[in-house]
């Protein structure tokens, strides 16, 4: 059950909607978001850039002005200064002995001045929880795949792992959103004799909030330890600073579920009832986030890491069940995700 909550905290990064950096999609797992800017808007056509301290003008006449140049040139002649006759095709005006006459060059583009140039985005996020869900989610064009591990697994000494895959429909930010999730169970066993499938809708409401709705198991098959949990979930984002400055932002989730978002004393009493979670997540730099959360039966505390600017990779390392509320002592877990947007291709 563990190692399924671990893979749907990492299936997905947040956010294809940070759209200054493109907007937060909490599609379980792998962080946080895909980021995609064009950085041409830091560019601008040039034609003639004067340098500072040059003597020589360059004239672009304004729309009232006429030019003595093109007054001979339509025949127009030039009315010179009285007690003077210039020569015959000499310009009126004269260059400092020795000085080469300034020959203007079509630059066509050139890094603007007046702006701070700004590193290229990552193209993922860090995550926003470890293992329960947010209320963000992935719509069409946005996948992942990952892997889930724990040194063991609870009451055991033997450890375990997942993997699965995960896939986004529909529009959150103008309707609603589809995830689907895969995940194959007992990665040291019988690999794919186990597994299940996951649905979450969801749907991203003004002022950074998320609301999502969804089943976790929804199908199963084989011996899966998991089984099936429905819950509901909210989430909200605050801007604290710029997306490339320190303590950027912040996350907070909340949700109630019924399964294993229950106390383990309720589950092993098979008492129908709910269960409280909730995370929250600093995103402490733009490639990480700390992140502290109570997945209904006992507190986990992670980090989740973009380790490469140019690879939408995330990986979140935590340590789970470390109250003693649930479970046998602290363990070690481990979540590995990639995302990608396919209808980029």
């Amino acid at each position: 059950m563990i190692v399924e909550l671990l893979l749907l905290g990492i299936l997905f990064p947040v956010d294809v909607a940070q759209a200054g950096e493109v907007e937060p999609w909490q599609a379980e797992g792998f962080g946080d978001k895909l980021e995609f800017s064009a950085d041409a808007a830091n560019l601008e056509p040039l034609l003639f850039q004067p340098i500072q301290g040059d003597r020589t003008e360059v004239l672009f006449p304004e729309p009232d002005a006429v030019h003595p140049q093109s007054e001979i040139a339509q025949g127009e002649p030039a009315t010179p200064p009285e007690g003077t006759a210039p020569r015959q095709g000499v310009p009126l005006h004269r260059g400092i002995p020795g000085e080469q006459p300034f020959i203007p060059e079509r630059i066509p583009f050139r890094p603007r001045t007046d702006v701070t140039t700004q590193s290229k985005p990552y193209l993922a996020s860090p995550g926003i929880t470890v293992m329960i869900p947010s209320g963000y989610g992935a719509g069409w064009g946005s996948a992942g795949f990952g892997v889930g591990l724990q040194e063991r697994t609870r009451f055991t000494d033997s450890s375990d792992g997942v993997a699965g895959f995960g896939i986004g429909f529909g529009n959150p930010r103008e309707n609603i959103g589809l995830t689907v999730g895969v995940t194959v169970t007992d990665l040291w066993g019988d690999t794919f004799e186990d597994g299940s499938m996951s649905l979450k809708l969801h749907r991203q409401l003004p002022n950074d909030f998320g609301i999502a709705a969804g089943v976790q198991g929804a199908l199963t098959w084989g011996e899966t330890d998991g089984g099936t949990s429905g819950y509901g979930v909210v989430t909200k984002r605050f801007v604290l600073d710029e997306p490339e400055k320190l303590w950027s932002q912040l996350y907070l989730t909340l949700g109630v579920g019924g399964g294993q978002y229950r106390s383990e004393s309720d589950i092993e009493a098979e008492e129908g009832t709910l269960g409280l979670f909730g995370s929250v997540a600093v995103r402490v730099a733009p490639p990480v986030s700390a992140i502290a959360e109570w997945t209904g039966q006992d507190l986990t505390l992670g980090v989740s890491v973009v380790p490469f600017r140019n690879i939408p990779l995330v990986i979140s390392p935590a340590i789970t069940d470390i109250t003693g509320n649930a479970g046998d002592g602290t363990r070690f877990i481990l979540g590995i995700g990639y995302g990608f947007t396919f209808d980029r291709f």
